[in-house]
């Protein structure tokens, strides 16, 4: 508990890290006026809230590659050091660790580098950079190039540059424009309104394929540790709308304007004065009303990303229901006689194949033997890391009967378990024949290791 519970706030500071540093790039890049010096204190202080997130980030990149070694190879953490150049060299989750320590790499070097097309160039290698998380989180779980993977992408980026651009406005920007002319203020306020508008739409199209992808019933929502982890994230989120609406629609309007604004803005003040009633803010105090409203949003997004880095720990509620089920007892030994076996069409009622006790032992140094492990993962085996696309085979003995698992080796296309870890782009399991290497024994020995799982 207390290695899950390091693994997610070490995530969670992952998350808010690179929200920000992707969002500080997006203010400097699309919403800053180009005729706003390049030494003026925000960006000064943009660029050194940069670096920090950046150092932060190599330092969480290492904790999750820790953490993962550790999760595969089974051990404590002298074998997870060990075990840190098999994971890099032989596992998806490690291909794509040293992309992202490249990327990390590319951007200090780009970091260091003053001038707007350096500028650009970073952010560029931060959207490459968000494209890891979505490669080795849940939306991976059918394939690289699956459309789950590339939608996910766009929702982490579009959240980056619009709540990581909150973080940024909140840190770094409002402090100094206190000292800007009001119409600066409105003109950088309106572009940051704009994009967010942008970004929240992406948001909530993706979020919502994503949690749709991710839950198999509204009821998951309150009753899996997934679903209601996602359910505060939904109630932060709408929070989180409704200040950047009363910003966007009674706030920045204002800002630099004689006017207040078009047909959204004032029908959004009929419907808050409907609500809440009068609220008129003198003009002068506007600036400083923007920054309170701009922090609110702020703290609710640090909750949002505590919320989510729980979500990436957490079994999708789609699979809650295998987790929690178990095999019953199997049935046998059955006594029948020949008529009463041929009237109820050759076997008894309820029968179901059962293959004799085996060596688990043995089994177990079959599996390794046999390289099992290159393609199923079990977690508590101390195995070596798994680098295949297989199943994950970790409870797969109170799942299945032992008649299922050995059916399972020797016969795969008698079951096909559709998506991605099961079937080829044939159709067909991606098992591989092992008839040939196996005797009867040891066939047996290898499922009654399973059956330990």
């Amino acid at each position: 508990m207390a290695q899950l519970l390091l693994e997610t706030i070490s995530r969670w500071i992952d998350l808010a890290a690179l929200a920000t540093f992707v969002g500080g790039l997006v203010l400097e890049v699309i919403v800053l006026p180009r005729d706003l010096s390049r030494s003026s204190p925000e960006r000064e202080r943009l660029r050194r809230l940069g670096t920090i997130c950046l150092v932060v980030l190599i330092a969480t990149t290492g904790v999750e590659l820790m953490a993962r070694a550790r999760t595969m190879a089974g051990g404590d953490l002298a074998t997870a050091i060990s075990s840190i150049p098999l994971v890099l060299t032989r596992t998806h989750f490690g291909t794509i660790w040293i992309g992202r320590f490249v990327v990390l790499a590319l951007v200090l070097l780009a970091s260091r580098i003053r001038g707007p097309v350096a500028r650009e160039a970073s952010l560029v290698l931060a959207l490459a950079l968000a494209a890891t998380t979505s490669l080795t989180g849940h939306a991976a779980d059918r394939g690289d190039f699956a459309p789950s993977v590339a939608i996910d992408w766009i929702h982490v980026m579009a959240v980056s540059a619009w709540a990581g651009g909150l973080l940024c406005l909140a840190l770094c920007v409002l402090g100094p424009a206190r000292h800007w002319p009001i119409t600066l203020l409105g003109r950088v306020m309106r572009r940051f309104s704009r994009l967010a508008g942008l970004c929240l739409l992406a948001a909530v199209v993706t979020g919502s394929y994503n949690a749709w992808l991710q839950l198999g019933h509204v009821s998951d929502l309150w009753t899996t540790t997934y679903g209601r982890a996602l359910a505060v994230k939904l109630a932060l989120f709408l929070g989180l709308a409704w200040w950047g609406a009363v910003n966007r629609y009674t706030i920045v309007p204002r800002l630099g304007r004689g006017r207040n604004g078009g047909t959204g803005e004032r029908l959004f003040r009929l419907a808050r004065l409907a609500v809440l009633g009068a609220a008129r803010v003198a003009r002068e105090t506007l600036p400083s009303r923007l920054r309170a409203n701009v922090v609110r949003e702020a703290v609710l997004v640090v909750l949002i990303f505590a919320c989510t880095a729980v979500l990436v720990d957490s079994t999708p509620a789609r699979h809650a229901g295998h987790r929690q089920h178990r095999v019953g007892q199997e049935p046998g030994p059955f006594r029948v006689t020949m008529e009463a076996l041929h009237e109820s069409g050759g076997v008894p009622p309820g029968w179901v194949f059962v293959p004799p006790p085996g060596d688990a032992a043995h089994g177990r140094e079959l599996f390794i033997h046999v390289g099992c492990y290159a393609c199923h993962r079990v977690e508590g085996q101390n195995l070596p890391p798994s680098s295949g696309p297989g199943p994950d085979l970790t409870g797969v003995g109170q799942h299945h009967p032992a008649g299922y698992l050995l059916e399972s080796i020797l016969n795969p296309n008698a079951v096909i378990v559709e998506g991605p870890g099961y079937t080829g782009a044939d159709g067909k399991s991606i098992m591989p024949d092992f008839r040939r290497q196996l005797s009867a024994s040891d066939l047996i020995d290898l499922v009654a290791y399973l059956k330990t799982l």
